[in-house]
């Protein structure tokens, strides 16, 4: 039982019908560690007529199916008649199909085999528990949405459609503000509502928003019957259905119309208000306006004296810094060529034979580079003898080699040939071995031209 949650069973009643004195009393017990309250009930009869007087204070009732008087199937028969929600939860010794179809007709939430399984009855009770917890708060959710509802409803204009945007329904305000009968509109689109100086492209965006299922808001100006008007804060939302299907759209408004009359009213004051103190004030300074515009001439031209004043000073500071830093310089320089006349000729000194070594090595690198050339030219040369001898000497002993071969077919010492064959290998592999130390040693004296043009690549 740990999964069982207590505070939501603590919370209901039970009425329990078993007509077995012991199973009674010790069930019941138990029940009661569990329930607010358990009504215990000797036999059908006793049960309806406690569940008829205590209809509202019993949440569940659990019976048994075999009892005197009248059976629990016979019991909630009469039950069902003046209450089709209460769950129940029969017991029995039998498992006849019969009781089992008749359960099932009466909406019976469990059907439990005696001997009575605790754990399976107090996990039943715990389902059922938490479904009442559930009905509870949805009860309760749809309360509070009827209190909004009819908060909106009472407060606000509201308007429903369908998805072609034909109105299905308005309230008893909008009527009243209006002056429209529901007939006269009921069928018609929302926009037949719209003012002539409502921009139509408003409507436009209202009819894309609910088709997207987004949310409008914004103010509208909309007809009254008499032809007037009347101006209102709109929320626009999209109405769904259980597959999220957009069904149409419902329209709330606060009526604002006052208000912007009042603020139009307001703001027309305060024009007429400003226009009045204008022409008053400009009256009134027709007079000043001459000495004004002299003063301000006047007040121009001493700005304009002071700043050419003001920059005829900062010049003439800046002149007398200037000279000022020139001749600190000039000074030290001077100071610094007396005190180091002697570096001066040591410097240039050492410059001359600076450039006389330099040149000295420009002569030298030059004749070393000639020399290497010359060096390379040399070994380019042997390179190409020794490969070209070598060659030589590896076509002879290819040939000679074939011709052993031609003779070995015909051999009758086939151990004499081989020896020889054997003895020619070895030589080849020698000389093809002196080959590639003779590469090796050009290659490490020769540059990576030489290498280019003697072997070809990159």
């Amino acid at each position: 039982m740990a999964n069982i949650d207590k505070k939501l069973l603590k919370r209901l009643k039970l009425l329990y019908v078993e007509d077995d004195t012991s199973v009674r009393t010790e069930l019941s017990s138990l029940l009661s560690n569990f329930f607010e309250n358990v009504y215990i009930a000797n036999d059908g009869q006793e049960a309806l007529d406690i569940y008829t007087k205590k209809q509202e204070d019993i949440d569940i009732i659990v019976a048994d199916i075999n009892m005197p008087r009248l059976t629990g199937i016979q019991m909630l028969e009469k039950i069902r008649v003046f209450d089709k929600d209460v769950p129940v939860i029969f017991t029995t010794a039998y498992s006849d199909t019969e009781f089992l179809i008749d359960a099932i007709k009466l909406r019976v939430f469990e059907y439990i085999i005696k001997p009575i399984d605790i754990r399976l009855l107090m996990k039943s009770l715990a389902e059922l528990s938490t479904i009442i917890y559930q009905e509870f708060l949805l009860k309760q959710q749809n309360k509070e949405l009827k209190k909004y509802k009819d908060t909106i409803y009472n407060n606000n204009i509201v308007i429903r459609t369908n998805k072609n945007m034909k109105i299905t329904f308005v309230n008893d305000l909008f009527c009243e503000i209006t002056g429209f009968d529901k007939k006269d509109l009921i069928g018609e689109e929302l926009s037949a509502i719209k003012h002539k100086d409502s921009d139509p492209i408003i409507y436009e965006k209202i009819y894309s928003s609910v088709n997207t299922n987004k949310q409008w808001k914004g103010q509208l100006k909309n007809l009254t019957k008499d032809g007037s008007y009347y101006i209102a804060d709109t929320t626009i939302i999209s109405t769904l259905n259980d597959a999220a299907e957009v069904t149409g759209a419902l329209v709330i408004q606060k009526d604002e119309t006052k208000e912007a009359i009042k603020r139009r009213d307001v703001q027309s004051s305060l024009i007429k208000d400003k226009s009045e103190i204008f022409k008053k004030s400009k009256e009134s300074s027709a007079e000043l306006l001459y000495t004004i515009n002299t003063l301000k001439d006047e007040i121009a031209q001493v700005k304009k004296e002071l700043q050419q004043t003001k920059h005829d000073k900062d010049r003439y500071i800046y002149s007398i810094e200037k000279f000022t830093l020139e001749n600190k310089k000039l000074k030290t320089e001077l100071k610094h060529y007396k005190n180091d006349a002697n570096l001066v000729e040591e410097k240039s000194t050492n410059t001359i034979k600076l450039a006389k070594e330099n040149a000295d090595l420009k002569v030298e690198v030059k004749r070393l580079n000639i020399k290497l050339e010359s060096i390379n030219e040399i070994h380019k040369k042997e390179l190409l003898q020794q490969k070209v001898n070598h060659e030589i000497e590896l076509d002879d002993l290819e040939q000679e080699l074939n011709i052993l071969k031609d003779k070995l077919e015909g051999a009758s010492n086939v151990e004499s040939v081989s020896q020889k064959l054997a003895y020619w290998k070895e030589k080849a592999k020698n000389e093809s071995k002196k080959l590639e130390k003779i590469e090796r040693e050009i290659i490490n004296y020769g540059d990576k031209n030489m290498m280019k043009r003697l072997f070809g690549g990159k």
